[in-house]
């Protein structure tokens, strides 16, 4: 055994990386290798949101019975979809993938990614802290589920 496979956090991919897969990927890395390699592989790969909804089912389990936490995960597929889209679409306009655009353009786009990938973490995490379906509903609610009409 080394430090790698005990290692269940990058902080610095977690904080600062633009992608909200990447994210999600360094956060509790080793729930996070179990669920790919026995369930999302095994969900159909031709329908990729039912692939996540799937893994991220799985892991709400995983985490406990709390409502509040499995609307949290159940909307990250959502927010996966959305965040391929949006990348896709980029890519598509301006020519070339979000990566190698460069000047303040690639910047900016690159940054807002960033900065909408902390604000999804944030709001999904009232389904963490809350536990209650009820409550994070409720919460969700008062700021008009900003953050699920938002990738839609």
């Amino acid at each position: 055994w080394d430090f790698q496979s005990i290692r269940t956090v990058d902080p610095w991919g977690t904080e600062f990386g633009r992608r909200f897969r990447g994210g999600l990927r360094r956060w509790n890395m080793t729930v996070q290798w179990w669920l790919a390699a026995y369930v999302h592989r095994r969900g159909p790969r031709q329908y990729p949101l039912l692939r996540n909804a799937w893994t991220m089912l799985v892991s709400a389990y995983w985490h406990g019975l709390h409502g509040g936490q499995h609307l949290a995960f159940l909307t990250v597929p959502l927010w996966l979809a959305a965040e391929a889209a949006a990348e896709a679409a980029l890519g598509k306009y301006f020519g070339v993938p979000l990566d190698q655009l460069r000047g303040w353009k690639g910047s900016l786009l690159r940054g807002g990614q960033w900065f909408l990938k902390m604000r999804a973490f944030e709001y999904l995490s009232m389904g963490f802290v809350l536990r209650g379906a009820a409550a994070t509903l409720r919460f969700w609610a008062s700021v008009h589920f900003c953050l699920h009409v938002l990738p839609l």
